[in-house]
């Protein structure tokens, strides 16, 4: 067996057709090079000319090469892992109705700001690829073991449930990528990992046992399998570790008052720091600002050998500096 046969005997069937669907369509842009931009998302278009196609093709398309490797790369490993874990079936209904969520936020986010800023720049923005629903996926493969650490790019290490939020923003220091793409990733994660979804749209797991006994279905997990390739159909666990304490819609106010916490923390973290760069540790600014220029109507000490100057009127520049001893002097710089 080749590596490559190895490679896409290891990719469960829910993630393989998924990333089939992704390399049929770049093979399309390979052969016929149509416009990109009449695939991707744009908001004006898709709400002012009935352009409803862009909501999938934009997460099908991609912008080159890099773009579509790097995608299908983490795709093969965050969707692997999460279709080991809940099932063929809900992998294909999560992937599914994310493209349509994202593509949702996408096009609320700007026609938010135009209705109430008038500012309709962004409705006018054009984006591409499969890095939200990524992100999505992302945001739930994190949160299956929050308390671990993960490194964003060897830099540094960050809880892992505050991992996708912290790659969200290293990735805008790359030109041209869509932070309202990966934002709404995200946010359609949590809304998922909170039950949110489930509550509306995601099937239940038993509906989803149901569904694995249709004959279509069971013809699917019975496809045979050659030397090259080994189907993986995973069929829905009836217990997943973790995740009843997760799907609770009720504890999303909970990670909400965290996050706010957190962010607030940070900010003081850094204002502190700010702080004790410029006016060192343990000492505050109203007390440095004192030390060089008075406060109110005291007397700066040490202008001169008779004391303070007690107004502005009495100042007569500053002390002559003392005679040269032939000596070298220490400079240093504060």
């Amino acid at each position: 067996m080749s590596r490559l046969s190895e490679t896409l005997s290891s990719i469960p069937l829910g993630t393989l057709s998924i990333i089939l669907l992704c390399t049929i369509t770049y093979a399309y842009q390979l052969l016929f090079d149509p416009p990109l931009h009449h695939y991707t998302m744009c908001p004006r278009n898709i709400l002012f000319l009935s352009e409803y196609y862009r909501i999938i093709t934009s997460t099908l398309f991609h912008g080159g090469f890099i773009h579509f490797f790097m995608n299908m790369s983490s795709t093969a490993a965050i969707s692997s892992s999460l279709e080991h874990r809940y099932g063929t079936l809900r992998l294909i209904f999560t992937i599914l109705w994310g493209m349509i969520l994202t593509s949702f936020i996408d096009i609320a986010a700007p026609w938010l700001m135009y209705m109430i800023f008038n500012n309709e720049e962004m409705m006018y923005q054009h984006a591409v690829g499969f890095s939200g629903v990524i992100f999505q996926l992302s945001t739930i493969e994190a949160n299956i073991n929050p308390d671990a650490t993960r490194s964003v790019f060897g830099f540094v290490r960050v809880p892992s449930y505050l991992y996708p939020w912290a790659l969200l923003i290293v990735l805008q220091l790359i030109p041209n990528i869509s932070f309202m793409g990966h934002l709404s990733g995200i946010l359609v994660g949590t809304m998922q990992l909170y039950g949110l979804l489930d509550l509306v749209i995601l099937p239940s797991d038993d509906y989803l046992r149901k569904m694995e006994e249709w004959p279509s279905i069971v013809k699917i997990m019975n496809l045979p399998s050659s030397s090259q390739y080994r189907v993986q159909f995973v069929k829905t666990p009836f217990t997943s570790e973790g995740d009843g304490s997760r799907r609770n819609p009720s504890m999303l106010w909970s990670a909400i008052k965290r996050a706010f916490a957190m962010v607030w923390k940070f900010v003081r973290d850094v204002m502190e720091t700010i702080k004790v760069c410029i006016f060192g540790r343990g000492r505050r600014l109203g007390g440095d600002v004192e030390a060089l220029w008075g406060s109110g109507g005291r007397s700066i000490s040490g202008a001169g050998e008779g004391g303070g100057v007690d107004s502005d009127d009495d100042w007569v520049g500053l002390p002559p500096m003392p005679e040269s001893t032939g000596r070298d002097t220490d400079s240093r710089m504060v």
